[in-house]
């Protein structure tokens, strides 16, 4: 009962956080003094619960200095140009009758590169929503199209911050997991192009204003060197070169290309690095400001708080009875259908994917053994539930912000096609492979 109870107070501390719009710091704070506090309640030292929480921190800062790396390459990326000029191409090659297929593909292209959903809604998404606008088309299959887009990165790219939690947690290779995931999110691919193709149709955008690209070639020197940071994104890992050296490569490149090509100053590539990035044309400042160190502090802080959670859990069983009842529903609706009813009930009440992972690897350390088969299974099940689920639920941070950004409702989300096609398709091939 004092569980339920702790379990009630803090969700209603992190729904009273998205009311208002405070920092989620601060419920998740509340959140580790409720669950330090019961475990000291059931008999544990408070100096062996905080011992837990730090044991359970140290594995999430592998994570942060991944975090901190996209940081300064979302911040070099947009002062580079190659955010600029990936959109400017992306649009200028695809026939306007079918916008919103070249919005998947460019999201998808984008966020495969940078790893990063927000990043990419706040950058291409807008500004290809800016031109839909402009175009008379309905911005709602666009939305589907971009949210779907962004989120094959989030799931699959190996600059992903979320695939590389989900590698950490689960003690397994980030390279080795791309490849993995390759496999699964085929079909899926394929569908979605087919059916944005098909909404293209239905959703003919005749003609576009192009005042934005104006906007960007006056504000960029667009030329082909700014899509060397991109490609190196997307080459190096499968070279085998590890994540975070190829990221640190990329950022090399990005800052030497900012100075050369669009004749930024040491120091401005500096400060585009660590605070995010600024143009100087006001009115592309909704859409290519931002980046930067400073953008991930916050990302940062409730990777450590919430990664602190697992540490409590584990250690003091306070989920076993919970994780018993999970084990007998698996044995009857199988493994991954439990992830993703888990991967629903987590979205919803803790309304953030980061906890969402978190929790759906603690909860599910039942379902899966030790050895490296389950563990990479359990990476791939993880990726195919709760990272994409969380961008369903509507009021889950993963889809309200990119929807905020991309100034549109819910009801888009049933057109986020990937976001749903994948966990179904993985659900149907665990059925046939185990009836």
């Amino acid at each position: 009962m004092n569980l339920i109870f702790t379990f009630i107070v803090f969700i209603i501390c992190i729904v009273a956080s998205l009311i208002s719009g405070i920092s989620m710091l601060i419920p998740l704070a509340v959140g580790f003094l409720l669950f330090a506090s019961l475990a000291v309640k059931q008999g544990f030292e408070l100096r062996a619960v905080l011992k837990m929480a730090a044991g359970s921190m140290k594995d999430s800062f592998i994570v942060v200095g991944v975090l901190i790396l996209i940081g300064c390459l979302t911040g070099l990326w947009r002062a580079s140009g190659t955010v600029a000029y990936f959109v400017t191409l992306g649009i200028t090659a695809i026939p306007p009758a079918f916008f919103i297929l070249a919005a998947f593909l460019l999201s998808a292209v984008m966020s495969y590169a940078i790893g990063t959903s927000f990043g990419v809604t706040a950058t291409a998404g807008v500004i290809l929503m800016s031109i839909a606008h402009a175009g008379s088309i309905s911005p709602i299959p666009v939305a589907g199209a971009v949210m779907s887009g962004v989120y094959v990165g989030d799931r699959g790219s190996p600059a992903s911050s979320a695939a590389n939690l989900v590698a950490a947690l689960t003690g397994t290779d980030i390279n080795v997991n791309i490849r993995k995931m390759l496999k699964p999110s085929l079909l899926p691919l394929i569908i979605c192009c087919a059916a944005y193709g098909a909404l293209s149709l239905f959703y003919p955008m005749q003609s576009a204003d192009t005042q934005v690209l104006h906007d960007l070639a006056d504000e960029f020197e667009l030329t082909w060197p700014c899509l060397i940071p991109a490609l190196l994104m997307i080459i190096l890992p499968f070279c085998k070169i590890p994540v975070k050296r190829a990221m640190a490569i990329d950022i090399v490149v990005s800052f030497v290309l900012t100075m050369a090509v669009q004749n930024e100053s040491f120091f401005a590539c500096i400060k585009s690095a660590v605070l995010g990035f600024e143009p100087n044309n006001t009115e592309l400042s909704s859409m290519l400001s931002g980046g930067g160190i400073k953008s991930m502090l916050e990302v940062c802080g409730i990777l450590l708080l919430s990664g602190s959670y697992g540490g409590i859990f584990r250690g003091t069983d306070m989920l076993s009875g919970l994780t018993e009842k999970l084990e007998s529903l698996s044995s009857r609706l199988g493994r991954f259908a439990v992830m993703i009813i888990m991967s629903l009930g987590v979205s919803m009440v803790f309304c953030n994917q980061t906890i969402g992972i978190i929790m759906l690897n603690q909860l599910s350390d039942g379902l899966y053994g030790s050895d490296d088969a389950e563990k990479y299974a359990k990476m791939l099940d993880i990726e195919d539930s709760v990272v994409l689920i969380s961008g369903l639920v509507p009021w889950c941070i993963a889809c309200s912000v990119p929807l905020a950004m991309l100034g549109v409702g819910a009801v888009c989300v049933p057109l986020a096609f990937y976001l749903w096609l994948v966990p179904l398709c993985s659900l149907i091939m665990n059925k046939a492979k185990n009836p």
